[in-house]
């Protein structure tokens, strides 16, 4: 790809390349072996909104250990999907709007999950009633349409 005086793009084609070619040149290990791919961005401004960087990366395996608890803030059909693909909890504006308040309760349900979905109208008040305990766990909502 042509390079800008901004923007700096590598085919993935390029990185799975270079990676094929290190496992081959590393040879056969008595152990698993992972790789580590570290990216280095220069000139951003983080504080700016415009530098700011918020990217899900889908692996093409499934990491090992235990799966992951996920937790649904949603009403009506949304919240009676997330039901049917047996959400692990899935909380209504009723119940979020009764959470409020109870620090105890706000902080189990955010040590217990490791992903939280939120309908995007209900944000607002997700964030008003758990993101303080969420935050800083950096278990934020990712917003559903």
């Amino acid at each position: 790809m042509a390079r800008s005086p901004n923007k700096m793009s590598i085919e993935p084609k390029t990185i799975i390349e270079a990676l094929k070619e290190a496992k081959e040149k590393a040879g056969k290990r008595n152990f698993a072996q992972s790789v580590e791919l570290i990216v280095t961005l220069q000139n951003i401004d983080m504080k700016s909104p415009e530098g700011r960087l918020l990217e899900n990366v889908e692996l093409p395996h499934l990491p090992l250990g235990k799966p992951n608890k996920i937790c649904v803030i949603a009403t009506g059909e949304l919240a009676l999907r997330a039901k049917r693909a047996n959400a692990d909890l899935v909380i209504g504006k009723d119940e979020l709007e009764a959470l409020a308040g109870k620090k105890k309760e706000i902080r189990k349900i955010a040590n217990e999950f490791d992903l939280f979905l939120a309908e995007a109208p209900l944000m607002p008040l997700v964030g008003k009633v758990l993101g303080a305990a969420l935050g800083p766990r950096g278990k934020m909502p990712i917003p559903v349409p």
